[in-house]
């Protein structure tokens, strides 16, 4: 019985640090939606966005993000001084990991008149992609949707898009101005299947004068 016992307790420990070490992802609760939801405007296309508990309103200083522990990876203008006009999508921003799971992409601009310091340049955009069901990145947009909601809970909460292409693709967009690259715009994109968001774009920024 002694050597049972003993084999018994091995096994336990030899099991409790694969336990232990497991990852636990942050799953939003209803309290968490409600306080989040409360720091922003009702306006989707306000730029209010809340990501791991934080609220941003875009467009911002990119500062923001990198003090809040967000990394640029492999960015070749790090650093660099960006010439009145800069404006570049789809820059991959993460937690120092580069993993998948922390990843968002940015937009940055700059339309001063002037040429600025890389650390003054304005972020305009947020796209973040859920890339499993356990996505770790926790965003609330005003009304409390989340990466969790659906298509019947976006449009309850916003309203018709002024483009849906829901049934032909998965996705729709609500906008205020049809500028290009600038201009207020929210698209979304859903699985076509259950209906549920997989990525959620969200830009405000000024059109230069």
């Amino acid at each position: 019985m002694k050597k049972i016992t003993i084999i018994c307790l091995s096994l336990f420990l030899i099991m409790l640090p694969a336990c232990t070490n497991s990852t636990k992802i942050k799953k939003l609760t209803t309290e968490d939606i409600k306080k989040y939801t409360s720091q922003m405007k009702s306006d989707p296309l306000s730029g209010d966005i809340t990501l791991n508990g934080k609220k941003y309103s875009l467009p911002m200083k990119a500062k923001q993000l990198v003090d809040d522990g967000f990394k640029f990876n492999d960015y070749a203008d790090k650093g660099q001084p960006l010439k009145d006009g800069y404006y570049v999508q789809s820059i991959h921003m993460d937690d120092g990991s580069k993993s998948e799971e922390s990843k968002i992409d940015v937009t940055l601009f700059n339309t001063s008149g002037a040429t600025v310091k890389f650390d003054d340049a304005m972020l305009g955009a947020i796209v973040v992609a859920k890339t499993s069901s356990s996505y770790k990145n926790t965003v609330v947009l005003p009304k409390g949707i989340t990466l969790n909601s659906t298509y019947n809970d976006v449009i309850k909460a916003y309203g018709a898009p002024k483009t849906d292409y829901m049934k032909q693709a998965g996705w729709i967009i609500y906008y205020n101005t049809d500028i290009g690259n600038y201009g207020q715009e929210l698209r979304i994109y859903f699985d076509t299947h259950s209906k549920t968001i997989t990525s959620i774009n969200l830009k405000n920024i000024p059109y230069k004068n």
